[in-house]
């Protein structure tokens, strides 16, 4: 027993002689990251038209990094990158990516592993879902 409690008190000691605030510090959730991994779109829609001539993928890294993938049918490939940043509470998740000199964000809804892209595209609804694994 007195083991244990010279445990605590060691550890109580060290948290406030290193300035450590608890009430500050990050959850577990945000230390372990359990959104990131890569996402596969699993359809988009356009104007209510299926597109499927392109495979899509979305990679979230641990630091904060992103990289949305494309393969055409055809063959060709690209990407585009930025950072994100998830907010748990409301779920949602804001990616940003720079071009030229400015920053464009968009924030989308985010729960339980998918990512739903709800946007305007020239007009027309652009719906897709990223889905983990």
């Amino acid at each position: 027993m007195w083991k244990l409690c010279l445990t605590v008190g060691l550890l109580f000691s060290v948290c406030t002689m290193a300035g450590c605030d608890v009430q500050r510090m990050s959850t577990l959730s945000e230390i372990s990251c359990p959104y990131a991994g890569v996402y596969t779109c699993d359809g988009i829609r356009l104007g209510g038209e299926v597109i499927d001539d392109y495979t899509l993928s979305l990679e979230l890294e641990y630091g904060g990094d992103f990289t949305l993938s494309y393969r055409s049918k055809d063959g060709a490939f690209g990407e585009w990158g930025g950072t994100y940043t998830v907010d748990e509470t409301e779920e949602e998740i804001t990616m940003s990516a720079v071009k030229g000199s400015e920053t464009y964000s968009r924030t989308y809804h985010f729960e339980r592993g998918v990512i739903y892209i709800d946007e305007n595209f020239f007009g027309r609804p652009l719906l897709a879902e990223f889905r983990i694994g």
